[in-house]
């Protein structure tokens, strides 16, 4: 069975009853799906928009373990973070990529999420090499990927144009990037086509009530308006910012938001040759990140309370793009920058209205809505598959684990140029629906072209059938803040 759509909507014409209802396909969704399915559940995974459409598309690329939760004695998050990229780098292919980051440390600026007694010049540069020590052990790292020290002139050699006025040493220390929108369609590609897992895009559930021993679920197809009910034994939600559909509203967790902007600059201007930098400080007493992604380069992130745009489409405004401007100029020697494009996302975090976004835990919590229905919020894009196993384990008196991914070198070598054979490769094995789909979260045709890549969108859209599609996806991509207001 092909992961299409029409295949996958043909599956629900002649099943209805399931073990289990995944809501939700972002990764943490779809990693419990190849989970699920794996272990021989019947399992169905429902997405009301399109698969990572929400924060998994929208992220800073990285899993990484977290080396500024350290300061805030997140010991066992960090720890978690480390441990899971041990396991993930033998799981994921080519979807796990190594990655060295430069840390620079500046007289004056310290590194922000240190605490204050650690700011100071005398100390700073101390601190940081013990909290990279110990980062160090916690992920029980090899010699070559333990932390480095580098000097003035050897930060020079390496990045030409960062600054050079005030700064006092520079640590190398390792991480990881993925593609986080190819990972979630290759988890649910996995599930579906080696599990027989059924997962469908465009589906909104929009009421769920208790059936005997079963859950009742309602579904409306958004694209046909066509409306389907099936039954699940158990249910878990993993529905990021979004409550709960239905009777069961009430009962979501209570959740803060937190948005986050990203620009993508094209090619490599500010000369990092395939390296991270951290930022230590902005202006709010963040760190901010400058990293390679496919031959561009991505800043970011913000950590905002309000957000433009709505859940399902935020978009960078134009505060959010001064300020990763600026802070790029603080540590660079660069006038102008262009960007070709940029994203925001909206991150789901334990709501503690006593503290502000940036010090809210990025762990991950579950809550019991129901018998046999747990909801998952928060957490950060490396732990998904320990939340994902952990919360199959809360329902299933079964030991549940994540498989080598199939598929992940085909789903790297889609071109973010328009591709008919690309294309056609996402109909039938990646269950594209609309235009944006294959241009924004298959590929990154509309983030690494000018004005979303509109230009091509007369050759894309002669493969669909809907006669306003490309009103449509004009529209999306303009929600999205890629278009060109004078275009």
């Amino acid at each position: 069975m092909n992961f299409s759509r029409p295949e996958q909507l043909q599956e629900l014409e002649s099943k209805s009853e399931f073990d289990l209802l995944i809501i939700g396909g972002g990764i943490v969704g779809s990693a419990a799906l190849q989970m699920a399915s794996s272990k021989g559940l019947d399992s169905i995974l429902l997405e009301k928009n399109d698969f990572a459409s929400g924060a998994s598309s929208r992220s800073t690329k990285l899993l990484h373990g977290g080396i500024r939760y350290l300061p805030q004695l997140q010991f066992g998050l960090v720890k978690e973070s480390l441990l899971e990229q041990k396991i993930l780098v033998k799981l994921l292919g080519d979807l796990y990529k190594p990655l060295k980051l430069l840390a620079p440390i500046y007289k004056d600026d310290g590194f922000s999420d240190l605490p204050k007694i650690f700011q100071f010049n005398a100390v700073s540069s101390i601190a940081f090499k013990i909290g990279l020590t110990l980062y160090d052990f916690l992920g029980s790292r090899d010699k070559n990927q333990k932390h480095l020290n580098i000097d003035k002139s050897e930060t020079k050699k390496l990045f030409p144009i960062l600054k050079q006025e005030k700064l006092k040493k520079s640590f190398m220390f390792q991480d990881a990037q993925t593609d986080d929108a190819k990972l979630v369609v290759t988890l649910l590609r996995n599930a579906v086509e080696i599990n027989n897992a059924k997962a469908i895009n465009y589906m909104e559930i929009k009421d769920i009530t208790k059936s005997s021993s079963k859950y009742k679920i309602k579904v409306l197809n958004t694209l046909n308006n066509r409306d389907h009910t099936l039954y699940a034994t158990n249910i878990i939600a993993a529905t990021g910012v979004h409550n709960l559909p239905g009777e069961y509203k009430e009962k979501s967790s209570k959740i803060k938001y937190s948005g986050g902007a990203h620009l993508v600059l094209r090619g490599d201007p500010l000369k990092i040759n395939g390296h991270g930098i951290l930022l230590p400080r902005t202006e709010d007493n963040r760190i901010m990140f400058v990293l390679p992604w496919f031959g561009n380069t991505i800043v970011g992130t913000t950590d905002t309370e309000s957000f433009s745009g709505t859940l399902d489409r935020p978009f960078a405004n134009n505060q959010d793009k001064e300020y990763l401007i600026r802070h790029v100029k603080k540590y660079f020697d660069i006038e102008d920058i262009e960007y070709i494009s940029s994203w925001s996302g909206v991150r789901a975090l334990i709501d503690n209205k006593l503290t502000s976004t940036k010090n809210v835990s990025r762990g991950h919590f579950f809550k019991n809505i129901d018998d046999k229905f747990i909801q998952i919020s928060g957490g950060k894009l490396t732990g998904f598959r320990l939340i994902a196993k952990e919360s199959l384990e809360l329902l299933f008196d079964k030991k549940f684990d994540l498989e080598r991914l199939s598929f992940t070198e085909e789903v790297l070598e889609l071109s973010n140029q328009f591709s008919e054979t690309d294309l056609e490769i996402c109909f039938q094995h990646y269950c594209i629906a609309k235009p944006s789909d294959y241009m924004l979260r298959r590929t990154h045709l509309s983030w690494f072209n000018e004005n979303g890549g509109k230009n091509e969108i007369r050759k894309i859209i002669g493969k669909f059938e809907n006669k306003n599609i490309e009103k449509e996806t004009l529209k999306e991509l303009d929600d999205e803040g890629l278009l060109y207001k004078n275009n």
